[in-house]
């Protein structure tokens, strides 16, 4: 509990420091062009899953694209532990070190999920590739219980900001959007676009439930924290008792889906995002608005969790 504490002490430090070190968040300096894609993961097929992703970043890259964002976990797969080893590899496996090299033949950004291996650890991880290099990567912090227990990922400590193309951008993980502090922070931190890959696989029974409540959730996102969100999910129809259903979008900061897949449809969507969508009409409010008071009320409120 002790430690618990500490955590949430550490997180609230950071949110008020970056807060009152940048009340100004930064406007988007140009229109950037973004592609999202769903479709099939070869689970535990990390050489199917890269042929795929090299074919869907030429695709991108035809349209124009500055960034192009994949499912989580894309690059590994997901469900189960033998799985998630069989398709996880380190920075250092020749094949991923390839990928990031490829990046120099063209000007996107390319945000790819894997299973992220250190040693012993893997973490569910994404990684961010521009130019030939490593931007950085991003870990899931908010875990649900198959991917502490059954899948054994372990869990991210950090949302970083990343600045590519005149945009500032965080990435969040699917159950990350479950919750308003990791985008809360990545706002805080000076985010204006939100990149969120799923692997959305679900029993039957719930499964537009479950996708409702995700879209709300990236709608509550998008309008409260002034951010544009781009969701990237993937698609599963050869598992009847867990289909995954797609539903990638790219959301303006009112909220409003710019374009959308199809359910259950392969498929690239691209938009542009542009400065105008972070301004009055279109936006209201900001963080920088919030007296102090409510800001040392919520802190003293989440320190006593």
């Amino acid at each position: 509990m002790n430690r618990l504490r500490y955590g949430i002490s550490v997180i609230i430090a950071a949110i008020c420091w970056a807060f009152m070190a940048n009340p100004s968040l930064m406007a988007l300096e140009r229109e950037v062009v973004i592609s999202t894609w769903q479709g099939p993961c070869a689970d535990g097929d990390f050489e199917a899953n890269l042929a795929t992703v090299r074919e869907v970043v030429r695709l991108a890259r035809e349209r124009g694209s500055d960034f192009v964002v994949f499912p989580e976990t894309f690059l590994s797969g997901y469900g189960d532990l033998e799985t998630v080893k069989k398709g996880a590899r380190s920075l250092d496996d020749p094949a991923v070190r390839e990928f990031i090299a490829e990046s120099a033949e063209h000007g996107m950004t390319v945000l790819v999920g894997i299973a992220r291996r250190t040693g012993d650890v893997i973490w569910n991880t994404v990684l961010v590739i521009e130019g030939g290099n490593l931007l950085g990567t991003y870990d899931k912090c908010m875990l649900t219980g198959s991917d502490r227990d059954r899948m054994k990922f372990a869990p991210g400590r950090d949302v970083p900001v990343f600045e590519s193309h005149g945009a500032r951008f965080s990435v969040v993980i699917c159950h990350d959007t479950s919750f308003p502090h990791p985008a809360l922070l990545a706002k805080l931190r000076g985010a204006e676009i939100l990149f969120t890959p799923h692997y959305n696989s679900i029993g039957p029974q719930t499964v537009d439930d479950h996708r409702k409540w995700v879209r709300n959730c990236h709608v509550g996102l998008a309008c409260l924290m002034k951010l544009a969100v781009v969701r990237s999910n993937v698609v599963v129809t050869a598992k009847p008792d867990s289909p995954g259903y797609g539903d990638s979008f790219i959301m303006s900061p009112q909220g409003e889906i710019i374009a959308g897949a199809e359910l259950f449809r392969t498929e690239l969507v691209t938009a542009a995002i542009g400065p105008e969508m972070f301004k009055i009409p279109y936006v209201w409010a900001d963080l920088d608005e919030v007296p102090d008071w409510l800001n040392e009320a919520v802190a003293e409120e989440m320190r006593k969790r």
